[in-house]
């Protein structure tokens, strides 16, 4: 299996090393390919062209541009309608910029773990995204 992921590269935070090590771990015969854009604008074109050969694509990036955010977003949802590859769409707010150290590499660990999980369920599990009854402590 083929995994794209596409960075952006005045994101705060660098994930690929540490996120390319964790999918490797729970995925066997994993080959990934990372590619990093200078322009938000730039994510798009490069998740199409990276459809190509890819079973899935990864968009990893932080911005305060939530206007274009918006924008990008529904671009990736017409790429996946037109090649019909899933695209993970992790286009955040940048929460890391204002962290201290110490606690910039806790969330750096947490961001890891559960955007692999994600993967790893989208991939394999469909099941884990079943909505569950809200508990009112009855």
């Amino acid at each position: 299996m083929k995994i794209s992921i596409i960075g952006y590269k005045e994101s705060s935070v660098n994930i690929f090393a540490s996120l390319a090590k964790e999918l490797s771990k729970k995925i066997s015969g994993l080959e990934l390919e990372e590619r990093f854009v200078p322009e938000l604008e730039d994510i798009p074109e490069i998740a199409l062209e990276c459809t190509t050969e890819s079973d899935f694509v990864v968009v990893f990036a932080l911005s305060e541009e939530k206007e274009l955010v918006e924008q990008i977003k529904e671009k990736l949802i017409d790429v996946e309608l037109k090649t019909k590859v899933r695209i993970l769409k992790e286009i955040r707010d940048d929460s890391f910029s204002s962290l201290e150290e110490e606690y910039y590499l806790e969330e750096k660990d947490k961001l890891v773990e559960e955007l692999s999980q994600k993967i790893v369920d989208i991939l394999f599990n469909e099941n884990a995204f079943e909505p569950e009854d809200k508990e009112f402590g009855l």
